[in-house]
């Protein structure tokens, strides 16, 4: 009967130590910290994004990414309204919202200083207390109807 109790109690700390990793993870994010925002993946970390082409790796990807989003956007802002905990799984709802106020030169003219708000969902593996991946989806179309994508002719 005790084995059974501390292997609980070893599953239940295991488990709820994950979500702080991601609570740590947006309070970076959200003070643009990338290098907390970085320290949180494992260097083999794979992160998916349905606007990237193909995986980034590790903290050098994450590093490169959220370099280029504070810069184009620096207002950017995040508000999580859901995590949830399955084990090594940790789904995370939240909402981005900025200003593209520096976008990056290959970017349409029309879409500087365009406001956007996005809903977003994440999921994590988490393993040794590190991210070792994560896939990102979010609307795609709602952001190009923000950023006035639809109404050039």
């Amino acid at each position: 009967m005790s084995i059974v109790l501390i292997l609980l109690i070893s599953a239940d700390y295991a488990c709820c130590q994950s979500p702080g990793l991601i609570t740590d993870h947006f309070n970076a994010l959200g003070k643009h910290d990338i290098k907390a925002i970085a320290a949180g993946y494992a260097d083999s970390a794979k992160v998916y994004s349905p606007n990237w082409e193909g995986a980034k790796t590790g903290q050098a990807g994450i590093t490169e990414v959220y370099s280029r989003y504070f810069a184009s956007t620096p207002d950017l802002a995040y508000k999580v309204t859901h995590i949830i905990k399955a084990g090594e799984y940790i789904v995370a709802e939240y909402t981005v919202s900025g200003t593209l106020s520096k976008p990056e030169g290959n970017t349409p003219t029309y879409m500087k200083d365009k406001k956007y708000t996005l809903d977003y969902c994440a999921v994590f593996i988490v393993k040794d207390d590190k991210i070792i991946k994560e896939t990102d989806y979010f609307d795609q179309v709602a952001f190009l109807r923000q950023v006035g994508f639809f109404d050039q002719k």
